[in-house]
């Protein structure tokens, strides 16, 4: 990361319980988890918190889609740069969906593009194939999602008029990662489910293949992610909240240093060594640490200060030595 921004003091003088601070003038970084409402987008969301606290460097951990509701985690300043690494962990949604009805979006906002009969279906029918939707399975996208064909992302063209026939969404397929399918009730021809799955999971197309699975078509209606970065809509704070006079930006933000992102955590307690990775500099050590890497193979680690403060991402490998190279991959 080299020299702390805005500061010309020698190492020497650098105080090292302040090298997570970009300034001195003590910038708020963390995670808001917000419980964004129906009817608005996710950058809506980033411009009512701008508007709030003025201009603040701001990141999603996965949007929503205007008609979803639900956990939507807003990472501020430095915490942008753990985006990656909170994408990759579980999240959970609960969704209902309309048998006998298709759309072009998957969900209700879309155009009806075809109808079938669904009286055949029967809830032990629906619990019989929830297994089949469990571990490592294919998805093909919705055109009305932001997966990329030639560059451009594939809603672009639905709002250009193209249609699933005028572009290649078989070469698109996806494999997906569901731990958990849950039916929550079955009032036919309305169906309620819970899953927990993988980033890149689109519960829309999920759906869909639920329906095709049981010989009819179906649609979502309501959609709330319940879960995403670790955090559960019980633990969110409203947008009204967010928003209030009142309301100030470090009593709603989540710091740093109490996120789980997922990585090994590595306590660092060398000030010397810290302020040598902070500075761009390679440094090796013993592998007791760090048994479990691979030779050869680069492994990430979340390092920590002795106080708990997170110093970075760290790119952790083992030499032939036995030794282990570390080199900051992210400061943080």
């Amino acid at each position: 990361m080299g020299e702390l921004p805005g500061s010309q003091a020698s190492p020497k003088k650098r105080d090292h319980l302040n090298i997570n601070k970009k300034s001195e003038s003590s910038e708020i970084s963390g995670l808001i988890p917000i419980n964004k409402p129906r009817g608005m987008t996710s950058k809506d969301v980033s411009r009512v918190l701008i508007r709030r606290f003025g201009k603040i460097k701001l990141g999603h951990v996965g949007t929503l889609d205007p008609d979803a509701d639900g956990v939507l985690p807003v990472l501020i300043g430095r915490a942008t740069k753990l985006q990656d690494y909170l994408l990759d962990l579980s999240k959970a949604y609960s969704f209902e969906m309309l048998l006998g009805i298709a759309t072009d979006s998957l969900d209700a906002t879309g155009k009806v593009i075809g109808e079938c009969s669904w009286d055949h279906v029967t809830k032990d029918q629906v619990l019989k194939i929830l297994p089949n939707f469990i571990g490592q399975i294919k998805q093909i996208p919705p055109l009305y999602s932001a997966v990329k064909f030639k560059g451009k992302e594939l809603y672009k063209y639905a709002h250009a008029g193209k249609t699933a026939d005028d572009v290649p969404l078989d070469d698109l397929q996806r494999t997906v990662s569901v731990s958990r399918l849950t039916m929550d009730f079955c009032e036919l021809p309305r169906i309620g489910f819970t899953v927990h799955c993988g980033k890149g999971t689109y519960v829309r197309t999920l759906a869909a293949d639920l329906a095709d699975q049981l010989g009819t078509v179906a649609h979502v209606t309501k959609l709330t992610r319940t879960l995403s970065a670790g955090f559960s809509i019980e633990s969110c704070i409203n947008i009204e909240h967010a928003s209030a006079a009142s309301t100030l930006l470090k009593n709603i933000v989540r710091p740093i240093d109490s996120l789980e992102i997922g990585l090994r955590e590595w306590i660092a307690d060398d000030t010397l060594q810290i302020q040598r990775l902070v500075d761009g500099q390679h440094v090796v050590i013993s592998g007791q640490p760090f048994s479990w890497v691979d030779e050869g193979l680069e492994h990430s680690v979340l390092a920590k200060s002795s106080s708990g403060k997170s110093v970075g991402i760290l790119n952790v490998m083992l030499l032939p030595s036995g030794e282990i190279k570390l080199h900051m991959k992210r400061g943080l």
